[in-house]
């Protein structure tokens, strides 16, 4: 894959909002994410969320671990946040995932709920 190919591509993605980081949680550069998902979830198997730093500016940020904190809020650890004054200065930015990504984990959601 060329570099001009793979430009392209990330230009041309679609985005889509599962959510806002609305708090830093303790020293460490974790972070609340109240989503709109509909349902607890972990984010398992999702390597990276989008954070809109400034308008239609989508920078993507590694979990290194996501831990339900309630039936809409989760505990995030991003990887390159180690310290709270770097959690503060993305609190309060929207969250959003790839449309690639937005599918698998609503296709991975709905074949849960069916075996259920």
């Amino acid at each position: 894959m060329t570099f001009d190919y793979w430009l392209l591509t990330f230009i041309m993605t679609e985005y889509f909002k599962i959510g806002k980081l609305v708090s830093v949680f303790g020293l460490k550069g974790e972070l609340i994410l109240k989503h709109n998902l509909g349902k607890k979830t972990s984010l398992k198997g999702l390597q990276a969320l989008f954070v809109e730093e400034r308008k239609d500016s989508f920078i993507p940020y590694f979990i290194e671990t996501a831990k339900i904190k309630s039936e809409d809020e989760l505990y995030v650890k991003l990887e390159g946040v180690n310290v709270r004054e770097a959690a503060v200065k993305i609190a309060q930015k929207e969250v959003w995932l790839p449309e690639a990504d937005f599918k698998k984990f609503l296709n991975r959601e709905i074949k849960n709920k069916v075996k259920c």
